[in-house]
């Protein structure tokens, strides 16, 4: 396969990577409260490059999947960045994040 296409199809050298979130909000989380968590999340998010594709709050569960804004990878450093971040967030019980994996295939 010519390099073009395979920068075109994220393939090869051009594959991206990223990485599920999954986290559990502690029982009696107020709305407002998983609020100023969504909106501190996208912060964080937000300030790293990333990019983050799922929901929060209908099960009390969070869940998704971080890629980087744009073109380009996650890193082992931006998964462990945000498993500290859940960790130190008041409104977060569990978290649990996955593995690098191909964001596209």
């Amino acid at each position: 396969m010519k390099k073009r296409i395979r920068k075109k199809k994220r393939v090869g050298e051009f594959k991206e990577l990223g990485f599920e979130v999954s986290a559990t909000l502690r029982p009696g989380t107020s709305d407002a409260d998983l609020q100023g968590f969504v909106e501190r999340l996208l912060d964080f998010i937000e300030v790293r490059g990333l990019a983050f594709g799922g929901g929060a709050g209908f099960e009390g569960r969070l869940s998704g999947f971080v890629t980087r804004a744009g073109r380009g990878s996650t890193t082992e450093e931006d998964r462990q960045a945000l498993a500290t971040f859940l960790t130190g967030d008041a409104v977060i019980s569990q978290q649990e994040m996955g593995s690098l994996e191909d964001a596209w295939h």
